[in-house]
């Protein structure tokens, strides 16, 4: 009797158990689904990332802010539990020119950058209503130039200048090795759009300034702005007599139009108009490797006290090291550095830089941001208070300042980007409120006024691959390319980002930061 009553029991308990396990696995399984989901725009696309938020409240409540005049306006949720704030997606060849009128128009913060998405797991909010687990419903209502009202407002024509008595005065002082012309935009900054392209000895007249750009106009009536510090006032220069003036019409980028290279813009230096022409110096030929005079600071930690260590910051540092000993350099080096090792390793470099002609820094190891300033982190770190900041760690902005001038080429090459546990260790010590102020990666960098060139291993706010083998996929494209005969560094860079988006199958892509004015050959041609 007692089994006859205990079999249906327990078959009804089986079926309740077998009920109860498929309501959990029908609960879970749009989260399986997103958390699957390819959050990729596609080849050749990205996602115009603005902010990093631990919070997802805050995340929302910033993407909110941007929604009005960017209705694709996203948060994602990444697979190392940030919260990523988005504006939408849009190529990126002709993106990043929309990218860099946002910045200069102070519309959006200045690391802000775009992203391939690889690591965006799921939608938390967007203010298009659309989910992760439709993607081409997602793509198709977040393509920021598809949206109404989305992109950056056209640049204000009407710029009120601080009239002056219109002058005279010609185009001067362009560098023969840079791009010997200078930009006629439509506003005064490097935001806005260039409507034609003036050779030394253009013949103009200044009507008006503001923050060190003129208002011009040219002999056949083009009006527009240019850069001051190549403009002197006057009819002639001594040694220079006037050309015939040239322009050369560029057209008009579309937001979907691919751009085969982009010009350096000219950077916005105050510069006041003088009725005397004034000597400008001239750009010099790079001299051969014999008669420069090459520094360099290499660091690379590996052996961290407090996180997991990292296999390959300190072979990576030691191959570059050597490289740029056999390319000319004077190196400083220092591995496994703690914060007292690393800062006499800094002042070593800063007194050999008097009278250089090149300075060059490289470091691998971790890294972070907080509140857009990127610092470096010593061995002994332990960022358990709030006070770390200052004592455990290297600012890179006071490295900079000791390196970027006027009177030499500076390179900073960083493979710092590396998943950071110290970081988030530190983010708890801030609380909620500050913690925001910690951004992923590393801040986009801010190159200055000198003629400095920065390269990162992968895009701002993103976390780069240590790599399986000897040496990260960063150092490993750089070795290949950095003793390349006759390659000026801007274009090795963009070899080396090839390499690396290649070598990481697309999930990660170098970021380059030049304010450049001369070409630079780590191997100039005999």
């Amino acid at each position: 009797m007692r089994n006859a009553l205990t079999r249906p029991a327990g078959l009804l308990s089986r079926l309740l158990c077998l009920a109860l396990l498929g309501l959990l696995v029908a609960m879970a399984a749009p989260a399986s689904k997103a958390g699957a989901q390819n959050l990729q725009p596609g080849t050749g696309n990205a996602w115009l990332a603005i902010a990093s938020r631990t919070d997802a409240n805050d995340a929302i409540a910033l993407a909110q802010q941007y929604s009005g005049q960017f209705p694709g306006a996203t948060v994602f949720l990444s697979n190392n539990g940030f919260y990523s704030v988005t504006l939408g997606w849009a190529r990126k060849s002709s993106g990043e020119q929309l990218l860099n009128n946002l910045i200069s128009q102070g519309q959006v913060p200045s690391d802000s950058y775009f992203t391939l998405g690889a690591r965006f797991a799921q939608v938390i909010w967007s203010a298009s209503g659309a989910q992760d687990y439709a993607l081409q419903d997602l793509l198709a209502a977040t393509r920021i130039n598809n949206q109404a009202g989305n992109s950056a407002p056209a640049p204000d024509t009407t710029v009120k200048a601080n009239p002056v008595e219109p002058s005279r005065a010609i185009v001067s002082g362009l560098s023969a090795s840079g791009d010997n012309f200078l930009s006629l935009r439509q506003g005064p900054g490097s935001g806005f759009a260039e409507i034609a392209r003036m050779q030394a000895n253009t013949s103009l007249t200044v009507t008006g300034t503001k923050g060190g750009w003129f208002e011009v106009t040219l002999t056949n009536g083009m009006r527009g702005w240019a850069f001051g510090k190549y403009i002197v006032m006057g009819d002639s220069v001594a040694a220079a007599p006037p050309k015939p003036a040239k322009l050369k019409k560029i057209p008009v980028i579309g937001p979907d139009e691919p751009v085969e290279e982009l010009q350096p813009d000219e950077p916005e230096i105050a510069a006041l108009p003088n009725k005397k022409a004034n000597p400008v110096k001239q750009s010099q030929p790079q001299k051969q490797i014999g008669d420069q005079k090459r520094v360099a600071l290499v660091l690379g930690n590996s052996a961290y006290e407090n996180a997991v260590q990292l296999p390959n910051p300190k072979n990576d540092a030691a191959a570059i090291a050597e490289k740029l000993a056999s390319l000319g350099f004077t190196v400083i080096s220092g591995l496994d550095g703690t914060k007292s090792e690393m800062e006499k390793s800094i002042r070593e470099f800063v007194k050999v830089l008097e009278g250089a002609d090149v300075a060059l820094l490289f470091y691998a190891g971790h890294g972070m941001q907080v509140a857009g300033i990127n610092y470096l982190i010593p061995v002994d770190a332990k960022l358990e208070e709030s006070t770390a900041l200052d004592f455990e760690t290297i600012s890179l902005t006071a490295v900079l300042n000791f390196m970027n001038t006027e009177e030499r080429i500076s390179i900073v090459l960083l493979d710092a980007c590396r998943d950071n546990p110290l970081a988030r260790k530190f983010s708890r010590s801030l609380g909620k409120t500050r913690s925001a102020l910690l951004g992923r990666g590393l801040a986009r960098p801010d190159v200055g006024s000198g003629e400095i060139l920065i390269g990162f291993a992968t895009s701002p706010g993103e976390t780069a691959a240590d790599g399986e083998g000897a040496n990260s996929p960063f150092t490993t494209a750089l070795m290949t390319h950095l003793d390349a005969s006759g390659l000026d560094i801007e274009q090795m860079m963009k070899r080396v980002k090839r390499d690396v988006y290649e070598a990481t199958q697309e999930e990660q892509e170098p970021f380059v930061e030049s304010g450049l004015r001369q070409e630079f050959f780590f191997n100039p041609t005999n």
